[in-house]
């Protein structure tokens, strides 16, 4: 099965942090009221570790899976395509190809149970390894999805 999602590549650490940085934050501001939760995010690669960051993300209600195993966010453009995406129960695997001037491939897991998500994504960029890490669980407040400016 292959399922094309575009991304715009971007600078290395930029790409990988908005392919689960900010998934609640793509939606028009005339969406219903959402939910917030509580993303943990840390990237690792060769030499380097970011600490972890946590942020709060608005998501439509019912929608974490959907929402969380999706590439999403300020960096989407035409440059990408996801590829073999895979929901088995409460997995989604799936792996993703950019092109451009930095190239990239890597993976996405993430697995769902109950109101915690946990995300894995690996990319190969410019002879560099790296892997995010995310942590999410729902705090369950209501929020106000956010317009963020994306791809036309």
């Amino acid at each position: 099965m292959r399922i094309s999602n575009p991304i715009r590549a971007g600078a290395a650490t930029a790409a990988l942090l908005a392919l689960l940085g900010a998934p609640g934050s793509v939606l028009a501001d005339d969406k219903p009221a959402g939910e917030t939760w509580q993303q943990t995010m840390s990237m690792e690669m060769t030499g380097m570790n970011m600490p972890p960051r946590t942020l709060q993300v608005c998501v439509p209600p019912g929608k974490a899976q959907e929402t969380f195993s999706k590439p999403q966010g300020p960096g989407m453009g035409e440059n990408c395509t996801v590829q073999d995406a895979k929901h088995a129960g409460n997995r989604f695997t799936a792996k993703f190809i950019c092109t451009g001037e930095q190239p990239s491939q890597g993976t996405i897991e993430t697995i769902v149970e109950g109101d915690h998500v946990k995300g894995t994504i690996t990319v190969a960029v410019s002879g560099q390894q790296m892997t995010l890490k995310t942590d999410s669980h729902k705090l369950g407040t209501p929020c106000t999805p956010r317009a963020v400016p994306g791809p036309k």
